[in-house]
């Protein structure tokens, strides 16, 4: 049985992911911030920041497969904390890999980086140009040339760039969550009929985390070598789109305002990706419909408010 370590664990992707893997298949080491560690369930205390204690856990518990998800994921908190982002998404990431070189066997290590690599665009390969527009896709392009480095000494690095998600759980930060809290607030009347978004017209992906899930599985069981994998579906969404399918669900009536304050600078227009290489070694695809998507955080954040 294969051991798996997956980085990040107590994040909104990586909670997903070491409860989809199947125990009957790997040994799962599910590692988190210490001062993020759950109450419940079985997770080692990691700061991936301190590579003297990354390179302990990596030897303690000696794994097969490394899942590197741990980093700062949001690209406004990348604006407003560099050094945090550059340091956790840069730093973090070389230790991880020194901390998996240092076992001194075949391992295979999956890194997570991002669509924002692009820069924006519709239909966008693996060979499409990388335009870095923020500081989070510094970061993790950044990353994927220590990824490269660490590659040309041998190890087997799988490098995943996937689209837009969204589900349940996810920080409020994003604009999904950020929509389904206001209108739960508003339904409750703990806050006026009125939610305020920045750019409505800015038009993405949205796969539903629990298809990024299967795709990171499926990546688990079939993606080898040292290969670059978009995960994506090619199509997506304009926000004002998705306020419609909020309205449609709203209990309650509300105005939509655009507030030019939270506008960002460089906000990419549109942001689509081909998913095709994946896919087709893979056979993946998404099967989540973005109303059921919507549908479920809105839940989330009813039950939450």
């Amino acid at each position: 049985m294969k051991t798996v370590l997956v980085t990040g664990s107590e994040g909104f992707v990586g909670s997903h992911l070491i409860k989809a893997l199947d125990e009957s298949k790997y040994e799962i080491v599910a590692t988190c911030l210490p001062q993020l560690l759950p109450k419940k369930g079985e997770y080692v205390a990691l700061d991936i920041l301190n590579l003297d204690l990354t390179v302990e856990i990596f030897k303690q518990h000696n794994p097969d497969v490394v899942f590197h998800l741990a980093a700062v994921s949001s690209v406004a908190k990348s604006f407003r904390d560099r050094p945090i982002a550059y340091s956790t998404n840069i730093a973090g990431t070389a230790n991880a890999l020194e901390a998996a070189k240092s076992l001194n066997k075949d391992i295979q290590f999956y890194f997570v980086s991002t669509c924002e690599v692009y820069g924006g665009g519709e239909w966008l390969s693996e060979d499409a140009p990388i335009v870095l527009k923020n500081p989070y896709a510094i970061s993790k392009y950044a990353a994927e040339l220590i990824c490269a480095d660490y590659q040309r000494d041998g190890m087997d690095i799988i490098i995943l760039r996937p689209f837009t998600h969204t589900g349940p759980g996810q920080a409020e930060s994003f604009v999904i969550p950020t929509i389904a809290k206001q209108i739960s607030e508003i339904e409750k009347g703990k806050r006026a009929p009125l939610i305020e978004l920045g750019n409505i017209e800015a038009r993405r992906e949205f796969l539903n985390v629990n298809d990024i899930i299967s795709a990171y599985v499926l990546a688990l069981e079939k993606c080898t070598g040292k290969e670059t994998y978009n995960v994506a579906g090619g199509s997506g969404y304009a926000i004002s789109e998705l306020v419609g399918i909020f309205s449609a669900l709203s209990k309650k009536e509300f105005e939509l305002k655009v507030n030019p304050t939270k506008m960002r600078k460089n906000d990419i227009p549109v942001l689509f990706g081909d998913g095709s290489k994946f896919s087709r070694l893979t056979g993946w695809s998404p099967k989540v419909k973005i109303e059921k998507t919507v549908e479920d955080i809105l839940n989330y954040w009813r039950a939450k408010v």
